[in-house]
C-alpha cells in the first residue's frame, strides 16, 4: 500500500493532489495543515476517510513535520506556496529548512531508515532551459511581477541541493497554471508550456514520485497533452506583483490596514 505526505494540502496545488490521491482507497495519505477546520471545510469527506491522517501544525514544528513524513512514506509533496508577490517572501526556503531538519531528525533516530523522495513545487520561470522558448521580454516581465516569490524558490532549490549526498529531491517547474478540467499530461525536462491545469499538475506530481530514480535532482515540467484554457486573471496578478516589486513598502502599508 503506497503512502504519501502532502505539505500544504489546503493550497491550490495541494488540494488537487489530495483529491487525486483520494481516488485510490488503498493509498495512505498524511497531510500537514495549519488548520484542520479549513481542510475539512474544503473537503468534508476526509473526516470519514480511514486512509487519511491529518497533522495539524505549522511547518516550523519540526517534530510534527517528521511525524507526517516518516517511514513508510515513499514521497512528500511539498506544496507550501503563495501566488502573492509578498516582499521578503521566504515560505519556500522556510519549508526547505523544515523538511531537511525533519529528515535529519528521522535519520538520527534510525540511520538505516528509508527516507522519502521530496517533490517540490517550483516554477519554470527560474529555469533557463525550460523557459528558453519564452521571449526574453516576457520572461523578464514575469520574473519581475513575482520577483519575491521566484527569489525564494531559487534559494529553496539551492538549499536542497546542499544536501544532495543524502536526500532525493525532484523540482516540479510548470508554466502558468489555471483551474481547468484535466486534459492529459506528460513530463519534460526540456521545456514548459503555459497554461497547465492544476489537475494535470497534480497528476504530474504523482507520476514523478513513482519513478525510481529517473527524475532525482532533476527540474521537471508538466506539459498538457490537450487544450487548456487561458487564465485571464494573470494580467491582474502580474500588475499587483509589479506594484509590490517596485514599491514593497506599499504592500506592508496596505497589509497593515488589512486591504491585502
Amino acid at each position: 500500500m503506497p503512502m504519501y505526505a502532502i505539505l500544504g494540502a489546503t493550497g491550490n496545488t495541494g488540494q488537487v493532489i489530495l483529491s487525486t490521491l483520494l481516488q485510490s482507497p488503498e493509498t495512505t495519505i498524511h497531510v500537514l495543515v495549519r488548520s484542520r477546520k479549513k481542510l475539512l471545510g474544503q473537503n468534508p469527506s476526509i473526516a470519514a476517510k480511514q486512509n487519511v491522517k491529518i497533522h495539524e501544525g505549522d511547518i516550523s514544528d519540526i517534530p510534527k513535520v517528521a511525524s507526517c513524513i516518516a517511514y513508510p512514506c515513499s514521497a512528500v509533496f511539498s506544496c507550501v506556496a503563495t501566488n502573492e508577490n509578498v516582499p521578503g517572501c521566504s515560505i519556500g526556503l522556510d519549508t526547505a529548512h523544515a523538511v531537511v531538519a525533519a529528515l535529519f531528525r528521522l535519520r538520527l533516530s534510525d540511520p538505516t531508515v528509508n527516507l522519502p523522495r521530496i517533490i517540490v513545487m517550483s516554477s519554470a520561470v527560474i529555469n533557463d532551459k525550460l523557459s528558453r522558448e519564452t521571449p526574453r521580454v516576457v520572461r523578464k516581465l514575469l520574473y519581475t511581477s513575482f520577483s519575491h516569490v521566484y527569489a525564494d524558490l531559487e534559494k529553496a532549490e539551492k538549499y536542497y541541493r546542499l544536501h544532495r549526498t543524502w536526500l532525493t529531491v525532484t523540482f516540479i517547474q510548470p508554466g502558468g497554471l489555471v483551474h481547468d478540467a484535466p486534459c492529459g499530461h506528460t513530463l519534460s525536462t526540456e521545456r514548459e508550456h503555459t497554461f497547465l491545469s492544476y489537475a494535470d499538475l497534480a497528476a504530474g506530481f504523482i507520476e514523478a514520485a513513482n519513478f525510481n530514480d529517473k527524475y532525482d535532482w532533476k527540474c521537471v515540467s508538466v506539459l498538457p497533452t490537450g487544450k487548456t484554457r487561458i487564465n485571464w486573471t494573470s494580467p491582474i496578478s502580474m500588475m499587483r506583483g509589479l506594484l509590490w516589486a517596485m514599491m514593497p513598502w506599499l504592500y506592508w502599508v496596505l497589509h497593515w490596514v488589512k486591504l491585502v
